[in-house]
């Protein structure tokens, strides 16, 4: 068996036109089985669309979102969305919805918002750093 590590993920693609969450999530649970653990998963550029709520995925077809939710309740680790990226797409929580006198928040509950900082600490807290 090999030494446990810490893992952060960066995912960069949409959700909805690859299957880079698809693999992302295997990995994420190919790593859980292995005994290494998730310190992160920063979305950035379109991955940050999995953070709305408020899309609907086509009937029969589960929702990376809500999957990405699960996953990282089961595992334990935060799901972070880029702020910048995010406000770009119009996807915001509530205090970013106030700020800047949106008609809502549409970020699920599960992801938050942070910046470009919070991408570097992950690359510092980690033994590795995996891109999808």
């Amino acid at each position: 068996m090999t030494t446990p590590t810490t893992i952060s993920l960066l995912v960069t693609s949409n959700a909805f036109s690859t299957d880079r969450h698809e693999l992302a999530m295997r990995f994420v649970e190919a790593a859980a089985l292995q005994g290494h653990s998730i310190q992160r998963v920063f979305f950035y550029q379109d991955a940050v669309n999995v953070a709305n709520q408020n899309q609907t995925p086509p009937q029969g077809q589960a929702s990376p979102c809500t999957r990405w939710a699960e996953l990282a309740e089961k595992h334990q680790f935060p799901l972070i969305a880029c702020i910048a990226n995010s406000l770009r797409r119009g996807l915001a929580d509530t205090a970013e919805s106030a700020r800047h006198d949106l008609t809502g928040a549409n970020l699920h509950p599960a992801f938050s918002l942070a910046g470009l900082g919070e991408m570097a600490e992950s690359y510092n807290d980690s033994d590795q750093l995996v891109q999808f």
